[in-house]
């Protein structure tokens, strides 16, 4: 709301000059009446909401300026830019289009000006998805000082949007230069991707790109999985290890989502029980699902029914969850006798079961987007690691 109110200013300066150039002419105070009448009305449609009545009537008024006028140059090149960035938001790009590409062809407006359209065009075009257009645009604004921030970072989503990940990390990085940060997320993350695209086929490459991925981002899961798994690939199990097992120092909240894969580690190494000791650390840390459903495993096939069951009831003492109730409930019809108390465990089981089949198991932080897969992007808001696991 208050974007759009920002967005009108320029009319409401057009007018306000109308009304002075006019003061001079009769019915002066019939059309200032009127005119201030309107430009009121307008703003009151948009404070209770109705954006299309206001809309309507604030292009109908720029309309009219157009039709007589009465507007001199600058303010008439606000009031036209204005009037095609109402047309864009209301969805007629087409009229947009055309009004922004006149301001950037006509001979009246000074290069500031120009550039101004030029911006506009370039948003146009990235409406109706364009982007081979905007982008053309947006390469030429970057060399404007006051413009090539922001056109970097429309070219940055651009490139996501077209999965062009080695010109996403060229774009990315000189974002970075312009406006350094601590722990660039979206930096990392379009390594990440560069490092698993076809551009790159070399191991050594890759490792070099998710290494500049954990540099910029030291919290960056991803990449920690990434070089991981070229550990493994490569059969460098010990430093896979190292790298996994450095995720509950990186983002505990990810830690389930490494299990698998370092205890095939540990397995390749035969040290299952330093991976034991490692999920009785991780449990202390963070309550996941995982962790503890994991342990109770390991315990089972170690020391037997009974003591895997012990591990899960004193987590459900500590912290009741749907999935380890699930397993607790599996573990007492293994151990149940054959009778109607198993029956009803059995009974029991599937109900718990189709309750957590229900629910999602990831959630994104930002928007609330659910799913059943891990995604690093999420589909609805496009921000970076906001999908976490669920843990209930």
């Amino acid at each position: 709301m208050l974007e759009l109110l920002f967005l009108l200013l320029p009319i409401a300066a057009a007018y306000g000059w109308y009304m002075g150039h006019r003061s001079a002419k009769k019915d002066q105070d019939d059309i200032s009446n009127k005119l201030s009448r309107d430009y009121v009305a307008g703003v009151n449609f948009l404070l209770s909401n109705q954006t299309d009545k206001a809309v309507d009537l604030f292009l109908d008024m720029l309309q009219k300026q157009e039709v007589e006028n009465e507007i001199e140059s600058n303010s008439q090149f606000e009031a036209e830019l204005t009037l095609g960035n109402l047309f864009r938001s209301r969805g007629e790009v087409d009229r947009a289009l055309r009004i922004h590409q006149a301001l950037d062809r006509s001979p009246h407006y000074s290069f500031e000006q120009k550039l101004l359209a030029k911006q506009q065009l370039a948003k146009d075009f990235m409406t109706i998805g364009f982007y081979d257009r905007a982008e053309n645009l947006y390469i030429m604004l970057v060399d404007e000082p006051d413009f090539a921030e922001n056109a970097l970072q429309q070219l940055l989503v651009i490139y996501q949007k077209t999965k062009e990940w080695k010109n996403a990390v060229n774009i990315a990085e000189k974002l970075n230069r312009l406006s350094p940060k601590e722990n660039n997320i979206e930096l990392a993350q379009c390594y990440c991707e560069y490092a698993i695209s076809s551009e790159v086929e070399s191991l050594s490459e890759k490792r070099t790109i998710l290494l500049k991925a954990l540099n910029v981002s030291p919290t960056c899961v991803r990449a920690s999985v990434l070089l991981a798994d070229l550990n493994i690939e490569t059969e460098q199990y010990i430093d896979a290890i190292k790298t996994l097992e450095n995720v509950l120092c990186q983002n505990p909240v990810y830690i389930g989502e490494v299990l698998k894969k370092l205890k095939y580690c540990y397995e390749k190494i035969n040290e299952l029980d330093s991976f034991e000791l490692f999920l009785i650390r991780a449990g202390q840390q963070t309550q996941d699902n995982n962790v503890n459903l994991m342990l109770a495993k390991l315990v089972k096939d170690k020391d037997g029914l009974n003591a895997a069951q012990t591990v899960l009831y004193q987590q459900l003492a500590k912290n009741p969850t749907t999935p380890v109730f699930h397993q607790f409930i599996q573990y007492q019809i293994d151990d149940a006798e054959d009778g109607r108390g198993k029956e009803s465990l059995i009974l029991l089981h599937k109900m718990v079961g189709e309750r957590i089949k229900q629910g999602f198991t990831y959630r994104c932080t930002n928007c609330g987007y659910q799913t059943h897969k891990l995604v690093w992007n999420c589909p609805s808001c496009k921000q970076w690691e906001t999908i976490r696991p669920e843990n209930n």
